[in-house]
């Protein structure tokens, strides 16, 4: 288990718990009625926008408009690991950025590299995370 290995092992408990919720939505839905998946998807969809501006508007010290701005939108409050960190997606990006940083690029490979030879990010990670936790968080 390499440098994303810590990461990899919270990401498949989260899908596993994101698996679980949507479950239950699907299985709602046909009692209620309504579109469950959908208001699934925009709901995360609203919750990664929001950590995203909130992330953006830290990084360049500018307030930007978006689209989830109503008072009638749920917008959760994440408890900060550390002071740099203002959302879930500011840790990941923070942890990414740091493991680039202990590395170097290989053109050819598309991929990064620790000083020892190891893969440390690449094409791998970013289906990773496109596998188990969709389109939404990349």
């Amino acid at each position: 288990m390499g440098e994303f290995g810590v990461y990899e092992m919270k990401f498949l408990r989260l899908k596993a718990n994101f698996v679980g919720l949507k479950r239950s939505i699907e299985y709602i839905q046909d009692f209620l009625n309504v579109q469950g998946e959908k208001i699934w998807r925009e709901e995360l969809s609203n919750i990664v926008d929001n950590a995203v501006e909130r992330e953006a508007t830290r990084l360049v010290n500018k307030k930007y408009t978006s689209n989830i701005d109503d008072d009638n939108t749920y917008r959760p409050e994440f408890d900060p690991v550390d002071t740099e960190d203002q959302t879930f997606m500011g840790r990941l990006l923070r942890h990414i950025l740091a493991t680039l940083d202990r590395g170097f690029y290989l053109d050819h490979m598309s991929t990064w590299y620790s000083n020892d030879g190891k893969q440390v990010f690449g094409l791998r990670y970013i289906n990773f995370l496109h596998e188990h936790l969709g389109t939404i968080f990349l």
